[in-house]
């Protein structure tokens, strides 16, 4: 879901985001995203397809459904949705699949836990690479597994305040990225963002 807070809600999002974390590139399971959006026609139901390929096919039913002025923000969500390829295509974000011998451990996180497979199968990635996990800040299940687990976790509103702590942006990028996020269904709270853009 981060990959589709930071894509759909701004343009240079992804861009953004990596730099934020200070990484070289984002790796992700096939539970969060393979590139299985075009496998199913729109009308099908999309269940097993990847978190990542169901937002891209609501986003298309809406702008195909929905009257143009209300259609312009999934449309725009689209747009933005761009640049998860390009950064794909220039090795940004990787899929990186758990291997079969791995699935048992996903279903184990899933089955004890009561998360879902997309979060279950990046756990088990980031137990798999020594790397941190990002969340959304919402995903407390999630997280609490992670910390039980002795994986270091990110949430949204940690990216936004290492953001303003370490590169300190314009209130105005500031304001255009929060509204991006929001506009993408993942708000990080208005006391919070209005706490740190005080803090700009």
């Amino acid at each position: 879901m981060v990959l589709q807070a930071f894509g759909f809600g701004h343009p240079g999002g992804i861009e953004l985001l990596l730099r934020i974390l200070q990484a070289e590139n984002g790796r992700f399971p096939a539970e969060v995203y393979a590139a299985d959006e075009g496998e199913l026609s729109l009308g099908e139901d999309d269940e097993d397809l990847s978190e990542l390929a169901r937002g891209l096919r609501y986003a298309k039913r809406q702008v195909q459904t929905l009257p143009p002025a209300q259609g312009e923000r999934y449309q725009r969500w689209l747009d933005h949705a761009s640049q998860i390829k390009e950064h794909m295509d220039a090795g940004d974000l990787v899929l990186d699949p758990l291997g079969v011998e791995e699935l048992p451990e996903r279903e184990e996180l899933m089955d004890e836990h009561g998360i879902g497979r997309g979060e279950a199968a990046c756990l088990v990635l980031a137990l798999r690479h020594g790397a941190p996990a990002v969340f959304v800040s919402s995903d407390e299940e999630a997280s609490e597994v992670a910390d039980e687990l002795g994986i270091r976790r990110i949430t949204i509103r940690d990216v936004l305040r290492s953001w303003v702590n370490v590169f300190g942006p314009s209130t105005a990028v500031f304001d255009e990225l929060v509204e991006g996020l929001r506009q993408a269904r993942f708000d990080p709270g208005e006391g919070f963002a209005d706490s740190l853009r005080r803090e700009l």
